[in-house]
């Protein structure tokens, strides 16, 4: 390849390498959540299945189809930067080939009229033996820029060949790629479609309401169990900050966001089947991926999959009180963390939720369900803080 073109080649601009390094790291973590989406899709294979287990095998096939569109959208937005690449090159290799080439077939002819000895012959043209010197220097000088300019020549051609079909190749795994992710968005409203029938199928099915009903109930049950085995377990974490009672702020606690009340605390009649079903929290609509915010400080005593509630967070306050987020996309933090007041601990998300993205809240003191709107500010006061949130 030319001198011009290699120097060219090896000063990339700062900012693209931050961007290529920035989409390499993208896919890095892309393939990291795919396997832990893989690995808890298996898990679920394993175990009885029933509606809320459908219903969580939906969500994660959901949430995996997502990730796989994200990773085939960045390899198709590199395998397009690529082809873009190779193109310019292309562009700047055969530019360069036409500057050369004529000066190459002048030469050519030269060399052709003179003979095999063109160089001798022009130093035996010399007629004064005092120009015999320079003559020597000029086709010295003359025999170095035609090796130059032929290696140059040389170099162009095959570097263009190389270029050529390496844009073969990436052409052919971009259209792959470009399938595998029409395929991918197919199966993404193909896994969609099915949620959406199963949660139509229990709606239609008043026998499938009323299991529906029982398993919802057996999951405040256990969740009833584990919310007392985490009330005697360890006690809170010893500061040097003395740590308030949380039932102090009864009635002033901030909301963990900003939304509607979809659902209230207490019995709620069916309007269809007249079934009778006890919330023992409310529900918040919000858009998916909305910062939630602790509405007191306390311990991160839970925070995992819990049937029945999706994605479950579980803080574990002074004085006895437990708040839990339920139907939650995505935990900004970890069990034994101790979290703040309005510490974004977590995103609204639908695992778990019969009725789409919303946040499922709940308050319990000394192990008892509460209703939350006593305790939160009629204001509507939010406790996020929004240093945090942005």
């Amino acid at each position: 390849m030319s001198f011009a073109l290699s120097a060219g080649a090896g000063s990339k601009a700062p900012d693209v390498d931050l961007r290529l390094e920035d989409e390499e790291a993208k896919l890095e973590l892309l393939n990291e959540r795919l396997g832990l989406l893989n690995d808890e899709l298996s898990q679920l294979d394993s175990k009885q299945t029933t509606l809320l287990g459908e219903l969580h095998r939906f969500d994660i096939q959901i949430r995996l189809a997502n990730k796989q569109l994200e990773l085939l959208a960045l390899e198709l937005k590199r395998g397009y930067r690529e082809i873009d690449e190779n193109l310019e090159l292309i562009q700047a290799l055969e530019a360069s080939i036409a500057e050369l080439l004529p000066y190459l077939k002048s030469r050519s002819v030269s060399l052709y009229k003179q003979g095999r000895l063109s160089y001798l012959r022009l130093l035996l043209s010399v007629e004064k033996p005092s120009e015999l010197t320079r003559a020597y220097r000029y086709v010295s000088r003359l025999a170095r820029e035609d090796g130059k300019k032929m290696s140059r020549f040389l170099d162009d051609q095959k570097a263009l060949e190389d270029t050529k079909a390496r844009l073969l190749k990436q052409t052919a795994a971009t259209l792959l790629t470009r399938k595998e992710l029409q395929a991918a968005t197919r199966t993404l409203a193909s896994r969609r479609e099915s949620r959406a029938t199963l949660l139509g199928e229990i709606e239609s099915r008043r026998e499938m309401a009323g299991t529906l009903v029982y398993e919802l109930e057996r999951a405040r049950e256990q969740l009833s169990a584990l919310l007392e085995t985490l009330s005697a377990g360890e006690p809170m974490p010893e500061t040097a900050t003395v740590h308030i009672p949380m039932r102090v702020f009864q009635g002033e606690l901030g909301w963990p966001l900003d939304g509607k009340v979809e659902g209230r605390f207490g019995t709620e009649l069916h309007p269809r089947f007249k079934t009778v079903t006890v919330r023992n929290g409310i529900e918040l609509g919000a858009p998916l991926g909305t910062p939630v915010g602790a509405v007191y400080g306390g311990e991160v005593a839970f925070a995992a999959w819990f049937e029945g509630y999706g994605k479950l967070l579980i803080l574990r306050h002074p004085g006895n009180v437990h708040s839990l987020y339920g139907y939650l996309d995505e935990f900004t933090v970890s069990p034994g963390d101790w979290v703040e007041q309005g510490q974004p601990v977590a995103s609204v998300g639908e695992t778990g939720s019969l009725a789409g993205v919303r946040l499922y809240f709940e308050i319990r003191f000394e192990g008892v369900p509460v209703d939350p709107e006593t305790w939160l500010d009629p204001s509507r006061k939010v406790a996020l803080l929004i240093s945090d949130a942005n």
